[in-house]
């Protein structure tokens, strides 16, 4: 009698091919918080953005945000390298595309797109440089992904783990540029952001990707309405998101985390104009 049963393995996403190679039993220091943030002004802003012809959603006004709080303090635009904290010379903020599949859940797939010195970028430019690259991405067109999935489909799974452990050391150990090998320059940037309330998620929290991956990670949720006590301490109904983050302890303490949140919540909360 087997300890557990199966039916067999699951259908294979390079998603998942990559995730079983990289990911072991959790050990690494990982910080784990959400914020509740009152979206009135944020939502209006949305609105007034697509009156005008852009199409701008709220994961990147939190994206944008997330740049824009990042570059407020130096040492939040940080990468673990060599045992030391290393500044990166720009803010770039990766956004998380799912790809469904028509041949089930199992092979449906995750990519992204990182939008270059996301805090110099005004949120109708970022927003139409994410679409024309996202849809590159949907259907197949981007090189530089469509380069990075084959390599992975092609490994062989005993080798997963090693093959991506050694271009950690290579690409950001010794901080070589390894592009003549097909392997993207620095694919994930200074954040990661992944949103769940498209999928109908109140809020949720992402692991840290030890490969190369950045030291933040935000989750947003969905936009739903939920009591807040107004300016003037009368209880109403408000449009709320829950937005949720993982941050690498050995990158951030409270201070850095604390000013980030701050920054987060002023720029989606009262200075929206600014994103």
């Amino acid at each position: 009698m087997p300890n557990i049963t199966y039916k067999g393995p699951l259908a294979d996403s390079s998603f998942r091919r990559m995730a079983m190679g990289v990911w072991d039993l959790p050990g690494d220091p990982t910080i784990y918080g959400y914020m509740d943030l009152d979206m009135r002004h944020a939502m209006a802003r949305l609105e007034d953005l697509k009156s005008e012809g852009h199409r701008v959603t709220v994961t990147h006004l939190v994206a944008r945000a997330c740049a824009l709080a990042i570059s407020s303090l130096e040492d939040l635009n940080a990468m673990p390298r060599l045992g030391r904290a290393y500044q990166r010379e720009t803010v770039d903020v990766f956004i998380q595309v799912a790809l469904p599949s028509e041949d089930g859940l199992g092979k449906a797939d995750l990519s992204g797109v990182k939008v270059r010195s996301a805090d110099t970028k005004a949120i109708e430019v970022f927003a139409v440089e994410f679409k024309e690259r996202a849809d590159r991405v949907r259907s197949g067109q981007d090189e530089e992904i469509k380069a990075s999935k084959n390599s992975i489909n092609r490994t062989p799974r005993w080798m997963m783990r090693p093959m991506l452990r050694v271009l950690r050391f290579l690409q950001f150990t010794l901080n070589l540029d390894l592009r003549w090998m097909g392997v993207a320059r620095d694919p994930f940037g200074s954040a990661l952001v992944s949103s769940v309330g498209m999928l109908g998620v109140d809020g949720a929290f992402a692991p840290l990707f030890p490969i190369g991956g950045p030291p933040i990670v935000l989750t947003v949720g969905a936009v739903k309405q939920r009591p807040i006590v107004d300016e003037d301490g009368s209880l109403i109904a408000a449009p709320v998101l829950r937005l949720g983050g993982s941050f690498d302890h050995r990158v951030y303490d409270g201070f850095h985390l604390a000013t980030f949140g701050n920054a987060l919540r002023r720029y989606l909360e009262r200075d929206v104009d600014a994103l």
